[in-house]
Formats: C-alpha cells, sequence, structure tokens
C-alpha cells in the first residue's frame, strides 16, 4: 500500500511523504483509503496547519490570521527569503515570490477567503 491513496499522505511527518511514517510504524495498520488532499485542505481550512502559497518554500499563511497577521509573517518572509508583499487596496495583500508567479491573498469579512494568481495582462508590447 502506498500513502499517496491514503487521507494521512500528505499530512504525514515521514520526509517524502511517499509513505507515512505512522503507517510504516503500525504496519499499515493506520492506512485510511481516501484522496489525501481532502484531508490536506480540511486541515488547512480549519487552521490546523498553514497553507504554503505557491505548494513550497516558506511563504505560508493560516486560514485564522487577519489580514495585518498575514502581512506581518509574510513581510518578515520575505526580507528572509525574497520577494514582497504589499497592500493591494483594504482586502488584498500582493505577494510577489522570487520565483513563479505572483499571488493575491483575498480576506473577506475579516477572513481569508481565497488565494489566487494574479492576472498577467499585457499594458505595453514592442511590435
Amino acid at each position: 500500500m502506498a500513502c499517496v491513496k491514503c487521507v494521512y499522505g500528505l499530512t504525514s511527518s515521514y520526509p517524502d511523504r511517499s509513505r507515512c511514517d505512522e503507517c510504516l510504524a503500525n504496519n499499515y495498520s493506520r492506512f485510511e483509503a481516501g484522496d489525501p488532499r481532502d484531508r490536506l485542505l480540511k486541515l488547512q481550512r480549519s487552521g490546523e496547519i498553514n497553507i504554503v502559497i505557491g505548494g513550497e518554500g516558506e511563504h505560508e499563511v493560516n486560514a485564522n490570521w487577519t489580514m495585518a497577521e498575514a502581512y506581518k509573517h509574510l513581510a518578515n518572509v520575505c526580507e528572509d527569503c525574497g520577494g514582497l508583499v504589499t497592500h493591494d487596496g483594504f482586502t488584498k495583500l500582493l505577494l510577489m515570490k522570487p520565483y513563479g508567479p505572483n499571488y493575491v491573498l483575498d480576506w473577506m469579512h475579516g477572513k481569508l477567503y481565497k488565494i489566487s494568481i494574479q492576472n498577467h495582462k499585457v499594458v505595453w508590447e514592442s511590435e
């Protein structure tokens, strides 16, 4: 059995996350068939674990953080690891990571609502 088909597969503490250390230690007695992405999303939405923006790196937020808390954390991470975080109005943060696309973090009624990739629309180009 592989933990990629186990609900604990993406939230295991095992380094490569291909097999849970809990499953290995208990001879797969903790194996529970299912999509590990569903459990990961549930834990992220509850605030039990942080959301890693872009799926890798240190830029992360928690669903329970206010916009001010997220800004403070991301500003510290950007200072240490690169990137830039700015306010985009009163309900959005714009995160520019040193690699990959830019991300927009939206708050609604004081709660993190969504994280999306910023739309790169061409405003000028040469012939």
